[in-house]
C-alpha cells in the first residue's frame, strides 16, 4: 500500500510590469534607505531638537501604485523637473500640533474627546511640512545615493489637491512618535519628471558595479589587442600604374597572409570565403 503525499497549490506566476522592464528596480532599496536618513535628520532638527520630541522613521519602502489614491490629505507641488504630491497621517500632524501647543497628548488622543475637524491651522501645517518632504525628496533625487543634499532646497509652489494617478511610484515613510504612542505615514507621489531623473541618477551606479565585475575577470579576458591582417602586396611598374584608369582591373591572388598585431609579424593565416565574407584560417607561428 503506498501513501500518496499531498500536493502544495502551485504558487501563482509573478506578473512583470512593463513599465519597470530596463529599468533599475532593484537600487531603490538603496535609495530609500538613504532617504530614511534624510527624513529622520530632518525630523530631528525641525520637531525633536525643537520640542523635545521623539518622531523616528520606523522603515522607507517605494511601490508603484496599483489603484487611484485616495482622496483626501493630498497636496501637489511643482517645480520645472515636475510635480511631486504628499499625504501626511492625521495622526502625525496632531501629534507635531500637540507639542507646538504645548499639549501632553494630540487632541484626537485624550480619553473621551471625539476626534477633531480638520482646522485651517491643520491644513497649512501639512502644507508647510509637506513642501518640506517634497524639497527633501527632489533634493535627494538631484544629488544621488551617498552624495551631501543641496545646500539651498529647489523651489516648489503649491498647485493643487489632486490624489496621484495610478501607476505613478509611492515612496512611502512610517513614522512614530514614542512619547505620544502616535505613529501614520508620511506619503510622497513621484511625477513622471522626477521618476526619470531618479532613474538617470541611478542608471550609473548600476554600469559602475558593472565595470568592476569587468576588473575582477582574468587578464587574458580583459586585455584587448588591435589584431591585423595585411592582405595583399602586390608590385607593378611605374608605367603600368601611370596608364591605369577607373574601371581598370588588377589581377591578384590570395595566398598566405600576414597577421600583425602593432607592426609585429606574429601569425600567418590562409585567406578563406565563407558565406560571402572572407575570413581568416590555418593560423600558423612565425619562426
Amino acid at each position: 500500500m503506498t501513501a500518496s503525499l499531498p500536493t502544495r497549490p502551485a504558487e501563482p506566476p509573478m506578473v512583470l510590469d512593463a513599465g519597470t522592464l530596463g529599468r533599475p528596480v532593484h537600487l531603490l532599496a538603496q535609495f530609500s534607505k538613504q532617504l530614511r536618513e534624510d527624513l529622520a535628520e530632518l525630523l530631528r532638527l525641525r520637531l525633536n531638537v525643537r520640542y523635545r520630541a521623539r518622531f523616528e522613521v520606523s522603515q522607507v519602502a517605494m511601490r508603484r501604485l496599483d489603484t487611484r489614491a485616495h482622496e483626501a490629505g493630498w497636496l501637489s507641488f511643482g517645480a520645472d523637473a515636475g510635480e511631486i504630491a504628499c499625504a501626511i497621517d492625521r495622526g502625525v500632524l496632531m501629534s507635531v500640533l500637540a507639542y507646538r501647543y504645548g499639549l501632553r497628548t494630540p487632541p484626537a488622543e485624550q480619553p473621551g474627546a471625539e476626534a477633531p475637524r480638520e482646522t485651517a491651522t491643520e491644513e497649512r501645517l501639512a502644507a508647510l511640512l509637506g513642501q518640506q518632504f517634497v524639497e527633501l525628496l527632489a533634493g535627494r533625487i538631484e544629488a544621488g545615493p551617498g552624495a551631501p543634499l543641496p545646500q539651498r532646497p529647489l523651489p516648489f509652489k503649491p498647485i493643487g489637491r489632486l490624489p496621484p494617478a495610478r501607476g505613478c511610484w509611492l515612496l512611502e515613510a512610517q513614522v512614530v512618535e514614542h512619547s505620544h504612542g502616535s505613529q501614520g505615514r508620511i506619503s510622497l507621489a513621484i511625477g513622471d519628471g522626477w521618476m526619470n531623473r531618479l532613474w538617470h541618477q541611478l542608471t550609473p551606479l548600476r554600469a559602475k558595479a558593472g565595470e568592476q565585475l569587468e576588473q575582477a575577470a582574468p587578464l587574458p579576458t580583459r586585455l584587448t589587442l588591435t589584431l591585423v591582417a595585411r592582405l595583399l602586396q602586390k608590385d607593378i611598374p611605374l608605367g603600368q600604374l601611370a596608364d591605369l584608369h577607373v574601371g581598370d582591373v588588377i589581377p591578384i591572388s590570395l595566398g598566405t597572409t600576414d597577421v600583425l598585431i602593432d607592426d609585429s609579424r606574429l601569425f600567418t593565416a590562409t585567406v578563406a570565403e565563407h558565406q560571402g565574407k572572407l575570413c581568416l584560417t590555418s593560423f600558423a607561428d612565425v619562426d
